[in-house]
């Protein structure tokens, strides 16, 4: 979100740069200046540069750089020629700088602003150094100085509106996010509730299923202990007069033919019994 504030205000810049160098172009061309080509060369860098930031937004920090550096011997040369602080030159210096401001981060942002201060205590405190004098009212044009100031007044207003629409815009924005995450925080929660509500609900059906089992085996431990009972009967208390007749039936072997019926009932009642000890053992 940044970098895109960074580049639509160095493009919004750029577009204003372009519109006033217009107008000093035809200042110049109507008063046979000698800064007509210099405007004509500045107007032509804006134009290239706005296309180049439209075509490779990727390359915004860059162009914003070698704008910066490279306007700053422009402003120079229009502070000689423009009467220094007796000009228009000063304003158009502190607005730019804030433009650098807006435009640039981190270390180029430092370097940029520490050259231009440098550049600007050199020409107001040092002007021994320089050769160019901190104050000329000779060479300013008093019936044109009002109007330049009017176009300036123009582009601070139109750079300032647009910088207020521009961030009242990403504020709507915030607040429009912020809205959608409290939106989307309250369904998290009322589903971190549902979910806590079904955990409840799932750890009683737990415990709920744990005393069933419980229940149930108790119930098999305490058929198991029926049927164990039951085989011990079966097998021992049960099987025992069949036994008995067997063994009664063998010491008979020449009596009459109903005992062989009796034999076989035995018998029968025999497998049976071992039929029902081999299920429940």
């Amino acid at each position: 979100m940044r970098v895109q504030l960074e580049r639509s205000i160095l493009q919004f810049g750029l577009m204003l740069g372009c519109l006033y160098q217009l107008y000093q172009l035809t200042n110049s061309f109507v008063s046979q200046s000698n800064s007509l080509k210099l405007n004509l060369g500045l107007t032509a860098f804006f134009l290239i540069l706005l296309f180049v930031n439209r075509k490779y937004p990727e390359s915004n920090k860059w162009i914003s750089l070698l704008l910066h550096i490279i306007i700053l011997p422009a402003l120079v040369y229009f502070w000689r020629d423009f009467g220094g602080l007796a000009g228009t030159v000063p304003i158009i210096l502190f607005v730019y700088i804030s433009w650098i401001i807006l435009t640039l981060s981190g270390l180029v942002k430092t370097f940029v602003l520490i050259l231009y201060g440098c550049t600007f205590l050199l020409l107001t405190l040092f002007p021994n150094v320089t050769g160019i004098d901190v104050y000329n009212h000779t060479v300013v044009n008093t019936q044109q100085l009002p109007v330049d100031f009017f176009v300036e007044a123009l582009i601070i207003i139109a750079f300032l509106t647009y910088l207020k629409n521009k961030y009242t815009g990403y504020r709507k924005r915030i607040e429009h996010r912020n809205v959608q995450l409290k939106s989307i925080n309250n369904t998290l929660m009322q589903q971190n509730d549902n979910l806590l509500y079904r955990q409840e609900e799932i750890k009683s059906i737990n415990e709920n299923l744990e005393q069933l089992i419980d229940r149930r085996i108790q119930k098999i431990e305490e058929k198991n202990y029926q049927l164990e009972e039951y085989a011990f009967i079966n097998a021992h208390i049960l099987r025992g007069p069949v036994c008995r007749i067997f063994g009664l039936l063998n010491l008979m072997p020449n009596e009459q033919a109903p005992l062989e019926q009796v034999k076989e009932k035995a018998h029968e009642v025999d497998k049976l019994i071992r039929k029902i000890n081999s299920i429940t053992s």
